[in-house]
């Protein structure tokens, strides 16, 4: 059994991959980022992880689900200080229980100008 890709209006154009992707009841959400990617490393943090939560917010809706359903979020940063930001609105995006995460501090993202990118995997109720 294959898995469907879900469309969602609102999220950038995708490159090569989609941006959600559903097989039964289990959605997987590609790392999002920055709205002005060509700009990102002169946006405030703050600005940047409220872009990215709403753009996660659009792919699950896209899928018939809510940030309720998230259940795991992969958090990649350039610079440590982001996380504070990333902490901060995830409070305000989610409520407890939390989805459990992973954060991490890389050299780079797959666009040089690219400072902060979340992934996320969802269960949806049957």
């Amino acid at each position: 059994m294959g898995f469907e890709v879900i469309n969602v209006p609102g999220l950038p154009k995708p490159g090569q991959f989609s941006h959600v992707v559903k097989k039964g009841n289990m959605v997987f959400i590609s790392g999002q980022t920055a709205p002005d990617q060509a700009n990102a490393g002169n946006l405030d943090p703050y600005d940047q992880a409220r872009s990215i939560y709403g753009y996660l917010r659009l792919a699950i809706e896209g899928a018939g689900g809510t940030m309720a359903d998230i259940v795991k979020i992969n958090t990649y940063v350039t610079d440590g200080s982001h996380f504070d930001a990333v902490r901060e609105l995830r409070g305000e995006f989610f409520d407890q229980p939390f989805p459990a995460a992973t954060s991490m501090v890389v050299h780079a993202l797959a666009r040089r100008e690219l400072v902060m990118e979340i992934e996320a995997i969802a269960i949806l109720d049957e």
